[in-house]
This record gives structure tokens, C-alpha cells and sequence, in this order.
């Protein structure tokens, strides 16, 4: 990863030391009505992701976790609150769960159920901890920085999956290729770090798929679930069936966020900069095909408009000229065309535009002494890492967003 802060020291620091290290608060897009056949309701999660706070909430209350609704994914590691939705239950039952690492803040009804995206930003408040006092100053001016030229909008770590093993799941989709899919999910036992684990996917990449599922831990669902379905059906598409649909979606998706980071590496030095051909975002969200990058320049230095990048798809609008032909050769140089991501299956992705940059907002930073802790405070807009962010100030954290492995 690339930092528009390089020329600044980094402010080191421990980050997520604890969950309460690391806290977010969503904010819905719409005020809900109060009334309709949707119960909305508000969680607060700590040391769990969304989709498992999603299965041990349907687990107790009998709901098929398919039919929950949810604005976003939101991180395992630290506490967190945001909105999901059910439709046609009691708003009494959620206020009589008891379930660990999870709370129920509040519940009211709404007339929709809530899809991805709906949500207008997300607030952070994070705690640096170890941090030598003679680096504050860093951090201040990175912020300070961020402020003026927009932070790089990378897809982070978290999007690939523990080992960076996503995209390659993906990509094995988008050809049609299951052996390579369950390959990815099971076996490459390189870099897998649990002793347990490495033997059970050693056992699947040498056939012995029995072995394996006596091998795997017990905690890990989505594998065992996967090796069952090998099983009973081989590396087949029936066997993908079986599995989490939201699990293939962030697999295929994760593929259009890996080649989406390689057009912005591509172009980094310049990603502020308006090119010949560039498909510019507005800040309400409108696109528009520059005609003339110089007169638009001003208004990017303003941050009033950012060029964008590809979320290839099947009909993803592409740019044209100098910045069109990096597009067509980041997708060619994958393997891929946009024909690939028509995949059928509820799996198909129509593509989309993503800023290079994103704005932070209301941004604070305070320092503890006594506590060699500093304090941050920022808000984003969807869709965009925290740990993006936090990395242009630390210049710490693990990078697989280029994995080698997603081809």
C-alpha cells in the first residue's frame, strides 16, 4: 500500500488493543418510520462480525439469516453498533435476547427492509496506544494533510479474507473453475499459520477430503460446510450451492476490489489529478465523462469533485482515453473480461464507479500522557476503511490487498 503521507514521519502505535480500542457508530441514511411489516433493530457487537452476530441472533429466534437485512459489513475486531432488519417478527422478541458479545440497543419498524448501502457514514472513535508524544505532531499533520488532498480510497486487508484467499475464490467463480474455487477455500496450506488447520488443508490438497473434515477445527463452520458439500456432490457447482450466497458475493466481489486497488497503484502519484478520459464523481454521488481535465482541475483541488476508478462488472461504465486504456489493461492483464462477472446464479455483478479518494470529516485528535494514548476521532463516508486512514498515520498493519494469490 501507498501512502500520500509518505514525506511525513508515521506516529506509531498500538491499534486495537482491545475491542473498545476501536468503536463504530453507524448512521443511517433515512430516519425510520416507526411503523411497517419490518422490525428494525439496533445492535451493538463487540469481538463478532456482522454476519455472525447475524447467525447467533437468527439462531435463537429461528429466522433464516438470508432474509436478514443489513446496510453494511462491520469489523470483528472492536465494538460496534449498526441497524439490521426482519421482517414479520415480534420487536418484543429482540428486546428478550441474551446472547454474548451481543446487545440490543433499541428496536422500532420501518417499511423496507434495509439493502447494502443504505447507510450515510460511519463514525470512529480509536485509541493509538504506545505512542511516543515527539510523534503527535506527525499524526496532526497527516490528518491535516488528509484534509486538504483526500485519502487514497483502498480496499484494506479485511476485504481478502485472512490469507488473502478471496480473490483467487473469486476469480475461480468468475471461469467457472470449482476445483480451483474449493482449492482456495480448502487446501493451499502455505501461509496458514493454525497447526490444525495447515494439516486439515493438506489433507484436502492431497484428496484425502474425509481426513481433512476430521482434521478441521470445529469452530470453523464455512469450511466444514464446504467439505461436506465435496463430499456429497464433488467439486461441482452443486456443491457451491450449498454454501453462504453472502460468502460467494464478498468472494466475487473481492476480486472487483483487488483490481480496483491495482488501477489506483497504477495511477497513485496522480490520484488527485484529473486525466484525459476520467469519469469524475461529484459530491452528490452524480458521475460525469471530463471533457476537459484542466478546467476541471480546480474544482478536484477543491475536493468539489474526485475521478473515479472501475468496480468491473458486466456493464460497468468504463473510462475513456489515457485513463480507458489503463482500465482495459489492469482487466486484460487479470484474465478477465466483463462478460465474466455475468455469472447467473444470484451472483452477477453489474459493476460501478469508486472515487480514488474519500473526505474525513469532523476529525479530532487528542493525546493522553499519562496514558500514551492518542484518541481519534473521524467520520467517513460509506464503503470506506478506517484502517486506511489509520495506516497513513502508523505505516503499520499487514497488506494483502495486492495478494499474489487472487490469480
Amino acid at each position: 500500500m501507498k501512502y500520500a503521507s509518505a514525506e511525513i514521519p508515521a506516529c506509531p502505535g498500538t491499534i486495537k488493543s482491545v475491542n473498545e480500542d476501536f468503536r463504530v457508530f453507524e448512521v443511517p441514511l433515512y430516519d425510520f418510520s416507526g411503523s411497517g411489516d419490518h422490525t428494525l433493530v439496533h445492535v451493538e457487537k463487540a469481538g463478532i462480525s456482522t454476519f455472525e452476530a447475524i447467525r447467533r441472533i437468527c439462531r435463537e429466534l429461528k429466522f433464516n439469516e438470508r432474509d436478514v437485512g443489513f446496510a453494511g459489513l462491520k469489523d470483528a475486531r472492536g465494538v460496534t453498533r449498526q441497524w439490521l432488519s426482519f421482517e414479520h417478527t415480534n420487536p418484543e422478541n429482540f428486546l428478550a435476547l441474551n446472547i454474548p458479545k451481543l446487545k440490543v440497543l433499541e428496536v422500532t419498524r420501518h417499511g423496507n427492509k434495509l439493502k447494502r448501502g443504505h447507510l450515510a457514514a460511519n463514525r470512529f472513535e480509536v485509541v493509538l496506544r504506545d505512542v511516543d508524544p515527539a510523534n503527535v505532531p506527525h499524526a496532526r499533520a497527516t490528518l491535516d494533510l488528509l484534509a486538504k488532498r483526500g485519502v487514497p480510497n483502498w480496499y484494506d486487508t479485511q476485504r481478502f479474507g485472512r490469507r488473502g484467499e478471496n480473490p483467487a475464490a473469486g476469480i475461480a467463480i468468475l471461469r467457472g473453475d470449482l476445483e480451483a474455487y474449493f482449492k482456495a477455500v480448502l487446501g493451499t496450506p502455505e501461509g496458514e499459520t493454525d497447526t490444525e488447520t495447515r494439516a486439515a488443508r493438506e489433507a484436502y490438497e492431497a484428496g484425502e477430503i474425509e481426513q481433512a473434515l476430521q482434521l478441521w477445527p470445529r469452530r470453523a463452520n464455512q469450511e466444514r460446510a464446504a467439505l461436506n458439500a465435496v463430499l456429497r456432490d464433488g467439486a461441482t457447482w452443486k456443491a457451491l450451492k450449498k454454501l453462504p450466497q453472502k460468502l460467494k458475493l464478498l468472494q466475487v466481489s473481492s476480486v472487483q476490489s483487488l483490481l480496483f486497488n491495482r488501477v489506483l497503484d497504477a495511477r497513485f502519484d496522480e490520484f488527485d489529478r484529473v486525466w484525459e478520459g476520467d469519469i469524475c464523481r461529484l459530491a452528490n454521488g452524480a458521475d460525469f465523462a471530463v471533457e476537459d481535465p484542466t478546467a476541471e482541475q480546480p474544482r478536484c483541488d477543491a475536493l468539489e469533485i474526485s475521478p473515479t476508478g472501475p468496480i468491473y462488472g458486466h456493464k460497468a461504465r468504463l473510462a475513456s482515453g489515457r485513463a480507458g486504456e489503463l482500465e482495459q489493461r489492469i482487466l486484460a492483464d487479470a484474465g478477465l473480461s466483463p462478460e465474466m462477472w455475468d455469472i447467473g446464479r444470484g451472483l452477477s455483478q453489474k459493476g460501478d464507479r469508486r472515487p480514488f479518494r474519500f473526505v474525513a470529516s469532523e476529525t479530532a485528535a487528542q493525546y493522553d500522557q499519562a496514558e500514551s494514548a492518542l484518541s481519534l476521532r473521524f467520520t467517513l463516508p460509506k464503503g470506506c476503511y478506517a484502517t486506511v486512514l489509520l495506516k497513513e498515520i502508523t505505516r503499520t498493519g499487514e497488506d494483502l490487498a495486492f495478494s499474489s494469490q487472487s490469480e
